[in-house]
């Protein structure tokens, strides 16, 4: 990877919806702006290991959100 965006994604996990934290230092995930149903959105998962993934999870999970100055 050569982070040309520059963009530098940081573990911070995730928080499930039974308030129970996992992968603190393992990966991050993110919450994109597109929902997928009534309870579930497209997220984007970073990790050393896997990359960069696309899943839909329940909008009740805790994910990271990045914000863009436009």
């Amino acid at each position: 990877a050569t982070n040309s965006s520059g963009f530098t994604a940081l573990p911070g996990g995730y928080r499930d919806t039974n308030g129970g934290f996992y992968g603190l230092t393992y990966g991050a995930l993110f919450w994109s702006s597109f929902q997928n149903a009534a309870a579930t959105a497209w997220d984007r998962s970073i990790s050393g290991s896997e990359g960069v993934g696309r899943y839909s999870d329940y909008k009740a999970d805790g994910f990271s959100v990045r914000c863009v100055q436009d």
